[in-house]
């Protein structure tokens, strides 16, 4: 696309992508370019060091593909320079120990290997607005590793005041809470419960100061921890 036709355009998702092999590098770049809200700024392998002085500009989103399981501790490398990152990995179906460790190190997307361009060129736009991009069986890999051997806690009464005895969420918030569970952005749950996309932030702000969560994944985590949300 020329300089011309871009500047017309909202200004492109800025993309990190790291990948061992320079034919998925290359691949890669050639692939995402073919969309106007995206641009490969950076190409990384995954011995580089990631020191915040080599970007310019800064990258918004990295897109990390996981061929093996050493891979994914570049998640932890990446966000330690670059905090504000969005990390989505790129992994195999059928490898959820993975993906749940890469959930746990700070990915807030998960594209499969066998999925379409355009999944993942959606992931990195949702991933890049604040949204999360996963599925149901990966949060419950999540879910479980975090509390394997773990005593019930005080923490599962959270969903009752203390004071009150009154559920923590309003009625409306719990309808949020429950869509955002099967996997709905903020549009389709606008559209699904009749109210506008501003008022859905609205609630879903709320649920956060509610719950004491920063993001939908550890909001949706906690609901489940504190039987809000069931698997």
């Amino acid at each position: 696309m020329n300089a011309n036709k871009r500047s017309l355009l909202k200004e492109p998702i800025r993309v990190l992508f790291v990948a061992k092999h320079k034919m998925v590098q290359d691949g890669f770049k050639l692939l995402i370019e073919s969309s106007d809200e995206v641009v490969v700024t950076a190409v990384k392998s995954f011995s580089d060091s990631f020191k915040r002085s080599e970007f310019s500009p800064l990258p918004e989103v990295a897109v990390v593909s996981l061929a093996h399981s050493d891979a994914v501790d570049v998640i932890t490398k990446l966000l330690k320079n670059l905090p504000n990152l969005r990390v989505v990995v790129i992994a195999a179906r059928d490898d959820l120990d993975l993906q749940a460790r890469a959930l746990e190190l700070g990915a807030v997307g998960i594209v499969n290997e066998d999925q379409s361009p355009s999944l993942l060129i959606e992931a990195i736009r949702q991933t890049h607005a604040g949204d999360t991009w996963l599925n149901q069986v990966v949060l419950s890999k999540v879910f479980q590793k975090k509390n394997a051997g773990r005593a019930p806690s005080a923490e599962q009464d959270m969903k009752f005041d203390p004071e009150s005895g009154t559920e923590i969420l309003t009625s409306r918030e719990l309808e949020v809470l429950d869509l955002i569970g099967t996997g709905l952005k903020n549009k389709q749950i606008a559209e699904k419960l009749l109210i506008s996309e501003p008022t859905v932030r609205c609630h879903l702000s709320s649920i956060y100061g509610k719950l004491g969560v920063k993001d939908r994944l550890n909001l949706v985590i906690k609901a489940y921890q504190i039987g809000l949300l069931e698997f």
